[in-house]
């Protein structure tokens, strides 16, 4: 589960727990592992989250809610990632984020594999709305320096993927594999996109 919860009184969600420490988890506004009131004895449904109930953080005291059937938080905490990337880089991977934040794999695996296109673009390899196809590009940016050949490789898993992602099929990816594209992605811009930037930092720090 992207947002791991641990229930701590068995009457959550009756009229028994109202104004009583309830859950401990990570809470989706402070980002800090701590416990929840519940605000309320009334459950609420809906479609989308089905039977909730309103929370509050013991820390921050932000109020969301709490899924009982689904077990989890309503909105759901961000996953942290890289920061600072390159706009058009940037834009693809935040998007597969707020995918694994709401447990789309689907959709996470298919944006990391864009994000492939984008560090194509980055580099000069690629361009937006071409034909050349997405195993050119990552041989591409093997050839001329950029990755090496077990990052190539990874790639290539990535661009399979999400390829099983964007399409109906046998292998579509869960959120578990999604999770762990998103680990091998981070350590591509790590080593490339994140990589030039420090190394122009220290460059320039040097001279000084």
């Amino acid at each position: 589960m992207v947002n791991e919860v641990e229930i701590l009184d068995d009457n959550i969600g009756k009229f028994f727990a109202y104004n009583k420490v309830v859950l401990r988890g990570k809470c989706p506004y402070c980002e800090d592992w701590t416990t929840f009131k519940q605000l309320s004895m009334e459950i609420e449904s809906s479609k989308l989250t089905g039977f909730t109930i309103p929370i509050q953080c013991d820390g921050c005291r932000s109020v969301g809610a709490y899924s009982l059937e689904q077990k989890r938080f309503y909105p759901s905490p961000k996953i942290k990632g890289i920061e600072k990337l390159p706009s058009e880089i940037d834009k693809y991977y935040q998007e597969g984020l707020r995918c694994i934040s709401v447990d789309s794999p689907n959709g996470a695996v298919t944006l990391f594999r864009k994000v492939i296109h984008a560090l194509g673009i980055h580099y000069g390899i690629a361009k937006a709305n071409d034909d050349k196809k997405l195993y050119e590009i990552i041989n591409a940016l093997h050839e001329k320096g950029h990755i090496v050949k077990k990052l190539r490789d990874i790639l290539l898993g990535i661009k399979d993927i999400g390829n099983d992602g964007a399409h109906i099929n046998e292998n579509e990816p869960d959120i578990e594999q999604a999770k762990k594209i998103k680990q091998l992605i981070d350590v591509t811009l790590n080593s490339t996109v994140v990589s030039d930037s420090n190394l122009i930092f220290v460059n320039k720090k040097h001279k000084e």
